[in-house]
């Protein structure tokens, strides 16, 4: 787990790449090392994970000079890779297995990893430069073209430390004010920044990139498994497939903590961690809680550490210290982001790493595959009525209304309320940033699985793990999400939809299966989605503050949200007329970060924690 950068082009300079690697040190606190010759010049910020020694350090190049690697994550399969490599390592570590095993295959390499990555190689002897990312975006690939060269680098910030513009992507705004979506296309909220995109590599010669090529379809690896027919073989291999992803994902020679919900999918690592781990007494959880007990998932967490023996590791924040720590949250997020619960995790990844945990694993993932979430329930219900099953009938077989399911069919948010505020935006804004909505694929026959195919790939899931990455990273920390497993992924895909929902009862499958890991009280809880306390916040003690910030004069002269008609909404929202608290959070943090960015026109690369 590294910040990685670099300069491919007729001067790209060593002075250059270093400066970008500088401006993500946060992520490579244990190292730095900065390679080049001409045409291209790469360097890294080392966080010391796998082999600690010297001889792991990057860049790195294979023996005979022809490649060299900077490379940002982990191939757990490493070791397995390793021995089937006819090759001469020097290091213990996953990063020269990858840098020999794209040596031997070329890009049909990134077919055999399991893990997490994004790395570029540069080839002497061709004179280009291989960049590629995993088949999730877990870890991220940035990149820009300046003055007739290609940059890349971990973060944006160390794009814009080289020089690139801070300049809006006025569309990408438009996205997120208009309908709450980001992180769904290559583009950023900053013009001319743009991501490799998840599961794709492309080749840059001469300081061009060519065209980006995908390695990874889910359908179509689904749909080349056969499945048991029968339902306990079905949970069996679901479980042993999680398992073979939390082992693998245990390769450390640091020490692992948990980032412990109370929810099903972390208390199913923690247990599948006592099973996996040579010394699981060692490994330790952390959670966020909040004083207020209707949101504190602190009695669901406290019952799981009992369950395990675990020692059990809480944060908290208070309303004063969100908003004083707004301004650093948004540089470290360095795009717009979700609000409190992403500075309530902030938190609680510096706690781990006061501990002395640099690797930590979540359950992220489960909820997209195995069909969690409450919105998810509707298109069921449109897949089991299109079959020929009566509408109440399907409406109880998804366990869901069904005249509220014919409304809520394509889904909205977490609770199907609208979180944007699109009636308030400026008529002028409008008319010229506003576009059609994105076109997703839809690769599978039925609407529920592609509806999970696209918050998976396009929607929720991109935006969770940049967040997870930039909290994790701006402490020092890496953040393993096991359950994000392709191989468990396309299984997941592959199984009948009502191993999903059953009636009331979301992840039917994962509960069934979990029974020899879990009590009852955790395996059978109700799914509870993360919520916080930012409504009442917001309403309340920071009432004055979000006042401040988005009735200001800058916010209205932007020209984005129109005032007469935001005020009265923010008005509204404040007298307790409604109660989705995103857009506010969402104009304040458009503010923070305009301020950050647009104003100064200039890198914050200096305001990490």
């Amino acid at each position: 787990m590294c910040g990685i950068s670099g300069v491919a082009g007729p001067t790209a300079s060593a002075h250059t790449a270093r400066i970008m690697a500088q401006a993500q040190s946060h992520r490579g606190p244990d190292g730095a090392g900065t390679w080049s010759e001409p045409g291209i010049a790469l360097s890294h910020r080392r966080l010391k994970i796998i082999d600690l020694s010297d001889a792991a350090a990057q860049p790195m190049s294979t023996p005979d000079g022809r490649y060299t690697i900077v490379y940002n994550g982990e191939v757990y399969n490493y070791q397995e890779l390793r021995r089937e490599l006819k090759a001469e390592f020097r290091s213990q570590s996953d990063s020269e297995v990858v840098l020999q095993a794209y040596a031997a295959w070329g890009p049909a390499c990134l077919e055999r990893f399991v893990g997490m990555f994004a790395f570029a190689i540069w080839d002497s002897q061709r004179r280009v430069l291989f960049c590629a990312r995993d088949r999730l975006g877990i870890k991220p690939f940035y990149y820009s073209l300046k003055s007739g060269h290609f940059l890349f680098a971990s973060e944006i910030r160390g794009l814009l430390e080289a020089g690139v513009k801070a300049a809006l992507e006025p569309g990408v705004l438009y996205d997120f004010l208009a309908r709450d979506h980001y992180e769904h296309l290559d583009q950023t909220f900053f013009k001319g920044i743009l991501k490799l995109p998840a599961g794709s590599w492309l080749e840059v010669g001469n300081g061009r990139p060519g065209p980006i090529r995908s390695y990874w379809d889910l359908a179509a690896e689904s749909r080349a498994l056969d499945i048991p027919s029968d339902p306990r073989a079905r949970q069996e291999r679901l479980l042993e497939l999680c398992g073979d992803a939390v082992a693998s994902s245990l390769r450390s020679d640091v020490p692992v903590g948990i980032m412990l919900s109370g929810g099903l999918d972390s208390a199913t690592l923690l247990s599948l961690v006592d099973r996996k781990h040579e010394a699981p007494e060692r490994v330790e959880s952390f959670s966020f809680v909040f004083d207020e007990e209707r949101y504190s998932e602190r009695p669901y967490v406290e019952a799981m550490a009992r369950h395990t023996g675990r020692k059990a590791h809480f944060s908290s924040l208070s309303p004063r210290e969100f908003a004083d720590n707004a301004q650093a949250d948004c540089a470290s997020q360095e795009e717009p982001f979700a609000g409190l619960p992403i500075s309530s995790y902030a938190r609680c990844f510096k706690l781990a790493r006061d501990n002395g945990f640099i690797v930590l694993m979540d359950g992220t993932g489960l909820d997209e595959a195995l069909g969690g979430y409450e919105r998810f329930r509707p298109s069921y219900w449109a897949d089991l009525r299109d079959s020929g099953v009566p509408a109440d009938q399907a409406a109880a077989m998804a366990g869901v209304d069904a005249e509220r399911a014919a409304l809520d069919e394509i889904g909205r948010g977490q609770d199907l309320s609208v979180s944007a505020r699109p009636e308030c935006l400026s008529e002028d804004f409008s008319r010229a940033c506003g576009k059609p909505p994105a076109a997703y694929d839809s690769p599978f026959p039925d609407r529920l699985r592609n509806l999970m195919h696209r918050e998976l790939r396009h929607t929720k899931l991109p935006r969770a793990l940049r967040f997870r990455d930039r909290l994790s990273m701006a402490v020092g920390c890496e953040l393993r999400p096991p359950f994000l497993d392709h191989r468990l992924l396309a299984y997941a895909f592959a199984l009948p939809a009502s191993d999903l929902i059953q009636g009331k009862q979301s992840k039917a499958i994962l509960r069934q299966a979990s029974r020899l890991l879990l009590p009852e009280n955790i395996r059978l809880a109700p799914k509870r989605s993360v919520q916080t306390p930012q409504r009442e916040w917001l309403r309340g003690p920071l009432q004055d503050w979000a006042r401040q910030i988005v009735d200001s004069p800058g916010f209205w002269q932007r020209g984005w949200v129109d005032r007469q008609k935001g005020l009265a909404a923010m008005e509204a929202f404040f007298r307790g007329e409604s109660d989705n608290s995103f857009f506010i959070w969402q104009w304040i943090n458009l503010e923070l970060w305009a301020r950050m960015h647009l104003d100064r026109n200039a890198p914050a690369s200096t305001v990490i924690r």
